[in-house]
């Protein structure tokens, strides 16, 4: 959501979440009804070489939790309900987690496009994602703007071809596929 439904990041939660939020997925159809669209898709990651970083509400962390359960290194970045009952202060901490997983980090790669609809990579549309602005927020954020801090790259094509290759769960997929047709 904070990517302002970016394609490149949605096609990557898609991959990484094996469709968890693919359209008309039966085991969030009952979702829907429970809380809002936007609260399913309030998910920030942050991938390192030696950690992964996951920031999510109290709301989807159910969802969640059977997909990353098994990461190694996961740094886990959640509220409880009563916690998130409070807006402002569940937007400060959802700040503050973001702030906190890239404070080491000087390049941070972006999957920016998709596969199927390939735009020139704009800095500064990813500037403008409701997140990355907030980062300069005094106080809560980092205190200026992200693009300052860090250098952010476009990394589709590279992801591209990791999706591209047939691993178990691709390999199911298209099983599945098959059938159905």
């Amino acid at each position: 959501i904070d990517s302002r439904y970016n394609e490149g990041c949605t096609e990557l939660a898609k991959y990484l979440f094996y469709g968890l939020y693919e359209q008309n997925q039966p085991n969030m159809e009952h979702a829907s009804d429970d809380f809002p669209e936007e609260m399913l898709d309030d998910v920030i990651m942050l991938i390192k070489a030696e950690c992964v970083h996951l920031y999510c509400n109290p709301l989807n962390y159910s969802y969640l939790l059977p997909y990353v359960s098994h990461w190694r290194n996961l740094h886990l970045y959640c509220m409880t309900e009563a916690e998130y009952e409070d807006e402002e202060a569940a937007e400060e901490f959802k700040i503050s987690s973001f702030v906190s997983m890239v404070q080491d980090c000087q390049r941070i790669g972006v999957a920016y496009c998709s596969q199927g609809h390939v735009q020139k990579f704009d800095v500064f549309m990813v500037e403008k994602w409701p997140l990355i602005q907030a980062f300069a927020l005094e106080g809560i954020g980092g205190g200026s703007f992200f693009t300052t801090k860090c250098k952010i790259v476009d990394m589709s094509e590279k992801l591209w071809q990791v999706y591209s290759r047939l691993d178990p769960v691709s390999l199911n997929n298209l099983l599945t596929e098959v059938k159905l047709n």
